[in-house]
């Protein structure tokens, strides 16, 4: 347990890299972003229409950048991109090891194959919460555009509840 929160610990420190190359002087976190999005599907779990397992979606939600403990915080723009999934295998590998934490391989494939209901909505929740983020940004820093960070979360929702969150939040 040690070595898993020595790992966690990281997390709650590193800051996303995407808004810190937006000029945000202090962006949210990875841990913060993982956690409000495991709150979003903690608040999803009154909804009976959901159809998949949301102690799941959750457990998906808070392991889904463990390896950035590691890898650090790799943007989409970024030279190193090309090999992030390679690193974070490698990342989670040890810290699944290290950190006496075997499910953390299970869930970091599971949400990187993006192939179960489950791991579908927690690639939403990841999108809608850079979505929410950008707002809160705006509202900040009002001479900041980030809209292209909604385009692009809007053009990446798969499933049928993200696209009515989006909705909701668009109201």
């Amino acid at each position: 347990m040690k070595k898993l929160l020595e790992y966690s610990e990281k997390l709650k420190h590193l800051p996303r890299t995407g808004w810190m190359k937006e000029g945000i002087e202090t962006p949210e976190t990875v841990a913060s972003h993982s956690w409000q999005m495991a709150l979003m599907a903690l608040a999803l779990s009154n909804r009976v229409e959901i159809g998949c397992n949301l102690d799941k979606v959750i457990k998906l939600c808070l392991c889904h950048d463990l390896a950035e403990s590691i890898i650090g915080d790799i943007p989409p723009h970024d030279e190193a991109y090309a090999q992030k999934i390679t690193l974070e295998k490698k990342a989670i590998d040890k810290i699944a090891e290290e950190g006496n934490f075997p499910e953390a391989i299970l869930l970091f494939e599971e949400y990187e194959k993006n192939q179960t209901p489950e791991a579908r909505l927690a690639q939403d929740l990841d999108k809608i919460d850079m979505y929410v983020q950008s707002l809160d940004y705006e509202k900040k820093y009002p001479q900041k555009d980030l809209s292209e960070f909604r385009r692009s979360a809007v053009s990446k929702i798969q499933t049928v509840l993200g696209k009515a969150i989006i909705n909701d939040i668009e109201k």
